[in-house]
C-alpha cells in the first residue's frame, strides 16, 4: 500500500513539474534553409518587441523554445545575412504568429516559399494549438470591398482569443465606433476561456469605447495653457462652431507637416471653423518655439502628466497625430486619419 501511495505521489509531482515547465516549441524542417540562417521570435503586442527566443538553422532544421504568460501575437523572423553566398540575395521574412505554450510547426516545401510578411499562403503555414488555428482561419477569410472581415470572424468565433484581439483592435483610436457597434462587440465576445487576461482587457476597453463613441462629447483631459495654468479640455473647446482638436507634438513629423494645411483651413473659414491644439510635448520651450515658428496662432495647450496618461488610456491610442472634428454642440462627429480627410470634411461642413 505504501508503495502505491509513493508511486501516485511521484506521478503527481512529475505532472506538476511538467505543467510548470510547459512552454512553446516552434520547429521547422525546411528544404533549402541554409546552415546559419538566423531565426528569432519577437513579441509584437508591445512597443518593446522583446526577443522571446532565437536560434540558428542547421541542416534545414530549427527549433525555438520559450514560454509566454498568455497567448501572444508574435513575429517569427528569419534572415540569411550570415548564410548567403555572393550569388544569393539577402532575404528577410516576418511572419505574424499567435504563440501559445504548445508545440507549433512551420510547414512549407522550401525556404523560398516563406512569404515576406504574410501569416499564411497556399504553400506556407504554421500549425499547432487552437489559437493559431483560429488565427489561420481569420487570415484565410477573403477581404470584401466595404466590409471589415474582423467583424465576420468575431461573430463566427465568439469565444476565441483571436476575436478578443480583433475586438481590442477595433476599439483602438477613440471615436471610431458607434455605441451600437461597441455594444455589439461586447455582446458577441462574452467569454474567452483560453485567454482570460485578454478578455479582461477587452471588457475594460469596451467601457472606454462607450465613453469615446462617435457622436459623444469629448472625454475630458487635464491641460496647461501657454502660461502654465491648469485647465480642462471640455472647458476650452468652444461651442457654436465646427472645431478641430489637433493632438500633436514637435517631435512628430506628420504632426508638423499637417500644421500649414490646418492653418490654411482656419484662414479659409474664420467665421464657423476653429482649431484647438493639444500638444504631448514634455519640452515646453520647444513646444512654444514651434508654435511661434509655424504661426500656429490658434488656441494651444499641452497635456499635463495625468492628461497624457488619460489621453493614451481612455482614448485607446498609441500616440499622435490624432485629430477629432466636433459639431457645433461639442459632439465628436469624425476621427480623420490624415490632412486630406480633414480638409474634405471641413469643406463639407463649412463650405
Amino acid at each position: 500500500m505504501k508503495t502505491v501511495i509513493l508511486w501516485i505521489c511521484a506521478l503527481l509531482f512529475s505532472a506538476g513539474a511538467q505543467a510548470q515547465e510547459k512552454g512553446f516549441v516552434i520547429r521547422g524542417e525546411i528544404p533549402g534553409m541554409a546552415d546559419g540562417v538566423r531565426v528569432a521570435l519577437l513579441a509584437a503586442e508591445n512597443l518593446s518587441h522583446a526577443t522571446l527566443a532565437e536560434t540558428v538553422a542547421k541542416d534545414g532544421y530549427f527549433e525555438l523554445k520559450g514560454k509566454v504568460e498568455k497567448p501572444t501575437l508574435c513575429t517569427l523572423i528569419t534572415n540569411n545575412l550570415s548564410a548567403h553566398s555572393e550569388k544569393e540575395e539577402i532575404r528577410w521574412t516576418y511572419t505574424p504568429v499567435f504563440v501559445d505554450n504548445v508545440v507549433m510547426t512551420v510547414e512549407t516545401p522550401c525556404y523560398d516559399s516563406i512569404p515576406f510578411d504574410a501569416p499564411i499562403s497556399s504553400s506556407f503555414r504554421i500549425i499547432g494549438g487552437e489559437i493559431q488555428a483560429d488565427f489561420n482561419a481569420y487570415n484565410l477569410l477573403p477581404t470584401m470591398p466595404g466590409k471589415d472581415k474582423r467583424w465576420e470572424f468575431i461573430l463566427s468565433h465568439p469565444h476565441s482569443a483571436v476575436s478578443a484581439y480583433l475586438g481590442n483592435q477595433l476599439m483602438r483610436q477613440g471615436y471610431n465606433l458607434t455605441v451600437q457597434e461597441v455594444k455589439r462587440l461586447r455582446q458577441a465576445i462574452d467569454s474567452v476561456p483560453a485567454d482570460p487576461q485578454r478578455f479582461a482587457l477587452f471588457q475594460k476597453n469596451c467601457e472606454y469605447a462607450l465613453q469615446t463613441a462617435r457622436n459623444h462629447p469629448l472625454v475630458d483631459l487635464e491641460l496647461n495653457d501657454l502660461s502654465g495654468n491648469v485647465c480642462q479640455l471640455v472647458d476650452v473647446v468652444p461651442k457654436g462652431k465646427i472645431v478641430l482638436v489637433d493632438f500633436w507634438a514637435t517631435w512628430c513629423g506628420p504632426c508638423m507637416a499637417a500644421i500649414p494645411h490646418i492653418k490654411q483651413l482656419a484662414e479659409r473659414y474664420p467665421d464657423n471653423f476653429v482649431v484647438v491644439g493639444v500638444s504631448c510635448d514634455k519640452n515646453l520651450e520647444a513646444w512654444k518655439a514651434a508654435i511661434e515658428k509655424e504661426g500656429a496662432r490658434w488656441e494651444q495647450y499641452v497635456l499635463t502628466e495625468q492628461g497624457n496618461k488619460d489621453f493614451l488610456e481612455k482614448y485607446q491610442l498609441n500616440g499622435v497625430p490624432y485629430f477629432l472634428l466636433l459639431d457645433k454642440r461639442g459632439r465628436v462627429i469624425a476621427n480623420p486619419k490624415h490632412v486630406g480627410e480633414i480638409e474634405e470634411k471641413v469643406e463639407q461642413l463649412c463650405g
